[in-house]
């Protein structure tokens, strides 16, 4: 999963992105076998860890990310530290490094089977509040561990969350964060870009000004995907437009932002907010980051409560 798509039919090689063929090793331990997925940032394949003879997701990201010692010893930070995250519902990282062949950055990590939530509700529509409770409760586990150690996420959305089928009995979905460590990394290389991180749909008014983020950032975040978990819809009109990120990234600066079930009936979606979810909602996307939820476990104690029944 990856900030901002990039479309089928221009080559990777355009786009500063690497192609690497089927039977390609990486890393000096990776065997390419087949694409998962493209980005704007990098690529996603398959590969076999040539050491234990298992299928591993192998992300390689554009060289711009290590195109210097400064550059590189960033990426090899941001990636141990995404690895040190204290939660199963982080994605697991195997190994991270730069292919000296290739010149490009990689990062391992565990096969995930399943889909992420925009493909869950892409297909299923709105998600009943119990269920939207136990997504929410592994989901949050992982931002507040992330939060308890520093680091924030900056890019949470429906395409980097992912439900996996559970290894364990009684378990139906696994909730599993992607990309921790990515989102700074871009964040910090936009000059090298001279492109926004992602689409704006999920991003706060902080990030719009370029400011530093803080976990009150991935706050606001939670708030715009517990909505959209409800209602099936993404909150910002003008989302209803394509290719009007430029209409959506004012909404989100200037404009007040509406109550959430007022929203959700002018989107079709009435009857779908429960009690209690208004002032939830209202306080992760407060204007100002000081007025929001402090860290993600506050956030989801209180959206527990007016889940619960």
């Amino acid at each position: 999963m990856f900030a901002g798509a990039m479309p089928a039919d221009v080559p990777a090689h355009k786009r500063g992105l690497p192609e690497v063929p089927f039977g390609a090793v990486v890393g000096n331990d990776y065997m390419i076998v087949r694409p998962l997925r493209r980005g704007s940032m990098g690529a996603l394949y398959v590969a076999e860890q040539l050491s234990t003879a298992s299928h591993r997701a192998l992300k390689i990201l554009r060289r711009e990310y290590v195109s210097d010692e400064t550059l590189f010893k960033r990426f090899e930070r941001e990636a141990q530290m995404a690895a040190r995250i204290p939660s199963e519902h982080v994605t697991q990282i195997i190994a991270s490094g730069v292919d000296e062949k290739l010149q490009v950055p990689w990062i391992s990590m565990e096969l995930l089977q399943g889909q992420t939530l925009g493909d869950h509700v892409d297909e299923n529509g709105p998600m009943p509040k119990m269920m939207v409770r136990q997504i929410f409760e592994q989901l949050c586990h992982a931002i507040a561990a992330a939060h308890a150690i520093g680091v924030v996420h900056r890019d949470l959305k429906p395409a980097n969350i992912f439900l996996s089928e559970a290894r364990r009995v009684g378990a139906v979905k696994m909730v599993k964060v992607l990309d921790f460590g990515v989102a700074r990394i871009i964040a910090e290389n936009l000059t090298l870009l001279g492109s926004p991180l992602g689409t704006p749909n999920w991003m706060s008014p902080e990030q719009t000004r370029g400011e530093e983020a803080t976990t009150a950032t991935d706050v606001w975040a939670l708030g715009l995907i517990a909505f959209y978990m409800l209602t099936g819809r993404l909150f910002w009109r003008g989302c209803l437009k394509p290719d009007n990120e430029h209409g959506v990234m004012k909404e989100i600066s200037e404009e007040s932002v509406p109550i959430a079930s007022m929203r959700a009936l002018e989107l079709g979606a009435g009857g779908s907010i429960p009690p209690g979810f208004n002032e939830w909602f209202a306080q992760c996307v407060a204007r100002s980051p000081r007025d929001r939820f402090v860290h993600a476990n506050a956030a989801y104690q209180a959206l527990a409560l007016t889940l619960q029944g």
